[in-house]
């Protein structure tokens, strides 16, 4: 190749470092361009635009969750913090020699494949040519907003502003989102705030983070590895029997089996929910001032919606 065979990495956070090891494993000449003062991504709570709230953690456990070679500390708990988290990857990237690979505050603002040849264009105003380009840029950056109709008169938000539970004292909050981050969210409203309620458009399968005494994923690998309908029927079973019926707290019954969506790893909703902390709602049908009317013909005044609704992907400095 005419072009000096060097790859272009842009991202310092998990994925990100995870190919700079495998070039420097492989020999591969590489360049890794960080927007941010220090590796981590969204892990990092200092990194602006990033959506890690204090209380969130890991949903699967530091057992399988860990790069290859690299486990996690002995101390770590079963679901490490997020704090826990950046410094374990922050551990990684030194322990392997990635830190020197890295140029931060460096943002790519333009990439242009031409022929074979990428052109990089940087923050500096330099640009820099590439035989690869690898996007590890994430994907929780821009927020995803759906449109209700109606006007809502109170504060209204997204998730990725949330950082602390003391932000919903002495409020009337609703959550709008069926993901891991929603339910932790409204479990975090539930225990401070005056009333909390949780929107979802349809129904889940709630799994424990442990098992039989175990984390969850861990469980669940440990077993022999059978076909996907038998996982189903199996898993299903014993969440039954652990859980019981969970359309008693309001939730509703999931319209899918079990592992053909993400399932939600929290077992701290479900105790918000038993102990009335929280009100399950159905979906949104509009919003009037400050109250909110669902799809089931119910309505409430809240005095804080935030929207658990997840994230657009997109990787601007790219043409599409």
């Amino acid at each position: 190749m005419k072009t000096d065979p060097r790859v272009c990495i842009v991202g310092a956070g998990p994925a990100g470092l995870a190919l700079a090891r495998a070039c420097v494993r492989h020999g591969v000449a590489f360049d890794v361009f960080e927007r941010h003062s220090d590796v981590g991504g969204i892990w990092d709570q200092n990194n602006p635009g990033s959506p890690i709230y204090d209380s969130a953690h890991f949903i699967s456990s530091k057992t399988l969750s860990n790069f290859v070679d690299f486990p996690m500390p002995d101390n770590y708990p079963d679901y490490p913090s997020n704090k826990q988290i950046l410094n374990y990857l922050r551990s990684f990237a030194a322990a392997y020699g990635l830190y020197q690979h890295i140029i931060f505050n460096m943002e790519v603002t333009r990439a242009d494949l031409e022929g074979r040849t990428w052109k990089v264009t940087l923050s500096s105003g330099e640009t820099r040519d590439y035989c690869a380009l690898v996007c590890a840029t994430g994907t929780n950056w821009i927020p995803n907003l759906p449109d209700y109709p109606g006007t809502f008169a109170g504060e209204f938000r997204h998730a990725m502003s949330y950082r602390k539970r003391t932000e919903f004292l002495g409020k009337r909050v609703l959550v709008i989102g069926g993901g891991n981050s929603a339910c932790d969210i409204a479990s975090d409203a539930a225990s401070v705030a005056d009333h909390t309620s949780i929107s979802l458009r349809r129904g889940y399968h709630f799994v424990p983070k442990h098992m039989f005494g175990v984390p969850a994923d861990v469980f669940a690998s440990s077993g022999p590895h059978l076909p996907m309908w038998l996982q189903q029927r199996i898993f299903a079973a014993i969440l039954k029997a652990l859980t019981g019926d969970l359309t008693r707290f309001g939730l509703q019954k999931p319209d899918h089996k079990l592992f053909e969506s993400h399932p939600i790893l929290n077992t701290q909703i479900l105790h918000h929910l038993a102990h009335g902390r929280l009100r399950a709602r159905p979906d949104v049908e509009r919003f009037d001032g400050k109250s909110v009317r669902f799809t089931d013909g119910s309505s409430e005044d809240f005095d804080l919606v935030l929207f658990a609704t997840g994230y657009r992907w997109d990787i601007p400095f790219v043409d599409r």
